[in-house]
């Protein structure tokens, strides 16, 4: 088949410009928000470790409302789904250490497809106690938002949650690579997997508004229903986890410290050398979860220096609409491959005449 100039010109003509389409499509054209201000409505979990005494009522109620009481067939107990059940992939565990679905305490090691929060227990060299509670961070620039290939995880603009859609999941586990906090949990004994992670109750109990105000303990109470919420801070007899504004619960949390130095105790882990006292408040861009504790936050499963005071999204992302803004690689690549094959048509056709 011979192809004449015009053709040929036409043919590339039309590759250049459907590249850039792709490239100026609205998933590439997107603005980086990095120094910008969080959102004024920005909600987030507020975590004192020092009045956390370990119940795990948050992790019972978090799997009762988001695993066995759902309405839909998002999550459902082990009986009524499809688990493949054979050694290699589901392992046999010590009866002491299998999952009690009525009572999950301190046993388990980390997240998994069933919890999407969980209590840990850090023991000092003085043989202290000290809690932690692990679930999603709700990152202000997420990783795991930006990996997404199918954007089955996205990022409310309003009040930051970071929620989740398993109905346009793959299962191509990007944002598990992509959270410098390892939080999505992955269900490996589903032939069809998806994942698992907090999403402060949106799709259940705790759907979007703004209507409410800051009770004295610093909890959000909502005007309209006052059993809107999380579930995990709606139950914790102590009040070590709290719900509502980023604002108001940044300034709880630097309160607490103030006091606590006040009254010559200095119970709270400072990290001095990165300026951050809360959790939070500066790791990876800043976080939707606030973290207080009285230890170091390293001792408490958070890699602080490894994850940096920077998303890694801001990264990526720059390099990537730096490459593809206005077209530019595509341009380059189409360019490049057009210059290829006009010379060896041409050859072709000097081969044809000899």
């Amino acid at each position: 088949m011979k192809t004449n100039r015009r053709d040929f010109l036409k043919a590339a003509a039309g590759s250049v410009a459907t590249a850039g389409a792709l490239t100026l499509s609205p998933s590439y054209a997107l603005a980086s928000d990095e120094g910008a201000p969080f959102a004024k409505d920005t909600m987030v979990k507020f975590y004192d470790s020092t009045v956390c005494i370990g119940c795990q009522a948050c992790v019972v109620a978090c799997y009762e409302t988001n695993f066995l009481n759902r309405a839909d067939n998002l999550n459902k107990p082990k009986e009524e789904r499809n688990f493949i059940e054979n050694n290699d992939v589901i392992p046999v565990l010590a009866d002491e250490d299998k999952f009690n679905e009525k009572a999950p305490w301190i046993r388990i090691e980390g997240l998994d497809y069933r919890l999407r929060t969980i209590i840990r227990k850090y023991v000092d060299e003085n043989e202290q106690s000290h809690f932690i509670k692990q679930n999603c961070m709700h990152c202000k620039k997420p990783g795991c938002v930006s990996a997404c290939p199918v954007s089955a995880l996205q990022k409310d603009k309003d009040d930051g949650v970071v929620t989740y859609d398993p109905n346009r999941c793959i299962g191509c586990r990007y944002c598990q690579m992509a959270c410098p906090f390892n939080i999505p949990a992955f269900e490996w004994h589903r032939a069809n997997p998806k994942i698992t992670k907090c999403d402060m109750c949106r799709s259940t109990i705790n759907p979007k508004t703004n209507d409410f105000d800051i009770d004295e303990q610093g909890n959000a109470t909502y005007k309209d229903n006052p059993n809107k919420g999380t579930a995990c801070t709606k139950v914790c007899p102590t009040g070590a986890v709290l719900y509502g504004r980023r604002e108001d619960m940044l300034a709880l949390a630097h309160d607490r410290i103030q006091k606590s130095k006040e009254k010559g105790e200095n119970k709270y882990y400072e990290d001095t050398a990165r300026g951050e006292s809360v959790l939070g408040e500066k790791i990876y861009g800043g976080t939707g979860e606030l973290v207080i504790a009285a230890v170091d936050f390293r001792k408490l499963d958070f890699p602080v220096d490894k994850i940096g005071d920077r998303a890694t999204a801001y990264k990526s992302e720059g390099i990537q609409h730096t490459i593809y803004k206005y077209g530019i690689a595509p341009i380059a690549l189409f360019t490049a491959l057009s210059i290829v094959v006009r010379r060896n048509v041409k050859k072709h056709h000097e081969h044809e005449e000899d």
